[in-house]
């Protein structure tokens, strides 16, 4: 038996280790099909409920939302508005105070098609503001009704609170009892407006504004004169943010300056469309030419003279503003359809409608005939004599044609030729002159840069891969040699002395004007006898700017260093003009490049045009020239509404090299980033600044604060060089970046207000 269960044993781990065996082989062999899926299984009990969220908490963020919801009027005139606040992500806020909101509520009367009188917002909300006492707290004698605001916690108004980031506040001033200081009479059909401001206190600065009609309660298709929005003023402005910063809507804006608000102590009007018009217009006013001032006085007798402010585009060009093709503006063709004593008056305050002086129609007692001649069917229209203008402009700077189409340049010698076709309105200009040095009848219609006797130029100058060589070289066309088709000759001898085959020279016209008939925009002699039918006006032409090799071939291989779009400097200057009729930055640059001195010492670019923008250049000019003194009318810390950030980040990006510049006694040269950044930040002429000296600068030639002399030490130290004797020694590239490039702990774009 024993025998046996041995047997048997062994006959059972033998068979389980083949099978194993076996098993274990298997898994080499090919995967079996996959099976059917199974059955569902049961749903699975509920688990525990989860931790609740935090409560949200109520805070005030630099960025803000905010919104009127609704507004309405009770049968009795009392007016509720509804809104609400939330902060940077969507959360109510529940904490403003009813000391802390501010509202504005005014009524558009709609046009008069009988008197002619335009649309216009009038205040419920009124205050007398007195007369000055003291005459150097203004002109004026009597008292002035002004159009005010509401606090929300004003007696009888009732703020509430919903503490979940929604208001509401009924006012204290019942729209249907409007009796003192100015009497308003309610029309529910008429379109109302309420706005509120949130600003200060921590607040960003909130306007915000509802539009509707009380009788429907609708809020669209319906009147509100939207002539003009922020986004158009802030293309020039950057950022316009007035009365202490807490007003930047023109929405809200014009809740305030409407007809019937005067200053009191200047007795103008600050109705907006006047108040407007005459800033702009500033010293070119007929008043202000003619010895007068114009100036509003605000908070606190604070005086704001506007007498030397000057438009940087021709006042004509009304669209820039009023832009009546954009749907935001839907209101903007009033410029020309509706006008008016008060708007038109505005510029033209030589014209005194009362009495008819300075009017070709007379005297007018109201707006019901302006129409008929200033109207868009009037034989003067306002379209006619201004916007028309402006277009005709655009059409006349295409009738004179320069283009250079070959150079020949001896590289031994630097002696230039350059054949130029000329043509007037597509049709070859035979000649300028003739032979007893007159003008040719289509030299005559060539305008004359400071009215000499020259009929235009180019200019010529070339790129060895640096820069500019040349700082200005003209050759004017009445020097060239025509062949009587069309093509003139102009020769330089040893002009371009140094250069190799493969530089660049720019060939631009400069100084080409052509005479232009306001009246009707036709190509005319600069000499015609003004009429009733003829203005003369020199226009500046659109340049043909061309690149050619040492070597004679054109190239697109220009010179492009350029640190500023033309696109920018039209959102202020919108009319492409600038000195020596030029209306491109390549005609200017290659005039002020960093091989040019200035009458204002140094005449790169990149100096001149920061030096003009910041206003500094009215310490190195004749203040008595309020032409010759510029008013940025944006924030010059923002470098963003000029440049792009690689043409602003540091180290500089365009024009790399060192700058001349007349210094005490001989010229100088001082290193890019210092020309740049000294623009702005020195209030000195840049070439005087003497390192070796103890006040930085020759007693004799003037003074530099302490401020200025810390500012010179920190570039000195930093790699800035000025007063160098040779070129090599400032053409360095300092080690600004380090700390001022974009994205450094003191980056341009932290220490300026770039948006």
């Amino acid at each position: 038996m024993e025998n046996n269960n041995k047997c048997n044993l062994k006959q059972l781990l033998t068979s389980f280790a083949l099978v194993s065996v076996l098993a274990f082989s298997g898994c080499g062999g090919d995967t079996g099909p996959t099976g059917e899926t199974g059955s569902e299984g049961p749903v699975g009990d509920t688990g525990a409920d989860g931790t609740a969220a935090a409560p949200t908490t109520s805070r005030q963020t630099a960025v803000m939302d905010s919104a009127i919801t609704n507004a309405t009027i009770a049968t009795d005139g009392a007016l509720t508005v509804e809104f609400t606040i939330e902060d940077d992500v969507g959360v109510g806020y529940s904490a403003l105070k009813s000391s802390q909101v501010r509202f504005t509520l005014v009524q558009l009367t709609p046009i008069d098609a009988v008197t002619g009188e335009p649309s216009k917002w009038q205040s419920y909300i009124n205050t007398i503001e007195s007369a000055p006492t003291d005459p150097s707290n203004g002109p004026g004698t009597e008292d002035a009704d002004q159009a005010t605001s509401e606090k929300a916690n004003d007696d009888g108004g009732i703020f509430t609170n919903n503490n979940d980031g929604t208001y509401s506040y009924t006012l204290a001033t019942n729209v249907m009892n409007v009796t003192s200081p100015v009497a308003v009479t309610y029309n529910a059909d008429y379109t109302h407006r309420i706005a509120f401001q949130i600003s200060g206190s921590g607040f960003p600065t909130m306007n915000r504004s509802f539009d509707w009609q009380p009788s429907t309660g609708a809020t669209t298709n319906i009147d509100n004169r939207k002539m003009v929005v922020e986004g158009t003023c802030n293309a020039c402005h950057g950022e316009l943010a007035l009365h202490g910063g807490g007003r930047v809507d023109m929405a809200y804006c014009v809740t305030c300056h409407n007809p019937g608000s005067v200053d009191a102590n200047s007795s103008e009007s600050v109705d907006f469309k006047v108040m407007i018009h005459k800033i702009h217009r500033g010293a070119n006013l007929p008043s202000v030419v003619n010895g007068g001032e114009y100036a509003i006085w605000g908070y606190r007798n604070s005086k704001h003279d506007y007498s030397d402010t000057h438009l940087p585009q021709d006042i004509r060009n009304c669209t820039n503003c009023h832009d009546d093709t954009s749907a935001e503006t839907p209101d903007a063709i009033n410029f020309k359809s509706q006008p008016s004593i008060e708007a038109c008056g505005s510029c033209h305050d030589d014209v005194n409608f009362a009495t008819g002086v300075g009017h070709l129609a007379g005297a007018q007692a109201d707006n019901s005939l302006c129409q008929t001649c200033h109207g868009t069917s009037g034989f003067s229209s306002v379209e006619k004599n201004h916007t028309d203008v402006m277009s005709n402009v655009d059409i006349a700077r295409t009738a004179i044609v320069t283009q250079a189409k070959a150079t020949r340049i001896d590289l031994a010698t630097g002696n230039v030729e350059v054949d130029v076709m000329i043509t007037l309105e597509g049709e070859p200009v035979t000649a300028l002159r003739d032979i007893s040095d007159v003008d040719t009848a289509q030299g005559a219609k060539f305008g004359k840069y400071g009215y000499g006797t020259d009929n235009g130029a180019i200019a010529i100058n070339w790129d060895n891969g640096t820069g500019y060589q040349l700082n200005h070289q003209e050759v004017v066309f009445n020097d060239c040699i025509a062949d009587g088709a069309g093509l003139f000759t102009c020769t330089a001898t040893g002009l371009l002395a140094g250069i190799t085959a493969t530089d660049v020279v720019t060939v631009t016209p400069v100084d080409v004007l052509v005479c232009m008939n306001e009246k009707d925009g036709a190509i005319v002699r600069c000499d015609s006898p003004e009429t009733n039918t003829m203005k003369v006006a020199q226009i500046e032409s659109t340049p043909s700017i061309v690149f050619f090799k040492g070597d004679g071939t054109i190239t697109t291989e220009g010179y492009d260093k350029i640190g500023a779009d033309i696109t920018a400097c039209q959102s202020c200057h919108a009319d492409n003009k600038f000195h020596h009729a030029s209306t491109d930055l390549t005609q200017c640059k290659t005039c002020h490049n960093a091989t040019r001195t200035g009458y204002r010492g140094l005449g790169d670019l990149k100096r001149h045009v920061h030096r003009l923008h910041s206003g500094l250049d009215k310490n190195a000019l004749d203040d008595s020239n309020p032409e010759q003194i510029d008013h940025f009318p944006g924030n010059i810390d923002n470098c963003g509404q000029c440049h792009t950030n690689d043409q602003f980040n540091l180290p500089i990006q365009q024009n790399t090299r060192a700058s001349i510049a007349r210094g005490a006694s001989d010229n100088v040269y001082i290193s890019p980033t210092a020309v740049v950044c000294g623009s702005c930040h020195l209030n000195v002429k840049l070439g005087l600044i003497d390192p070796r000296l103890p006040g930085l600068i020759d007693p004799a030639k003037g003074s530099i604060d302490t401020k200025g002399q810390a500012l010179i030490d920190h570039m000195i130290q930093n790699g800035g060089i000025f007063g160098a004797a040779a070129f090599d020694e400032a053409n360095k590239v300092e080690s600004c970046a380090v700390c001022h490039a974009i994205g450094a702990e003191f980056g341009v774009d932290k220490v300026h207000e770039i948006k």
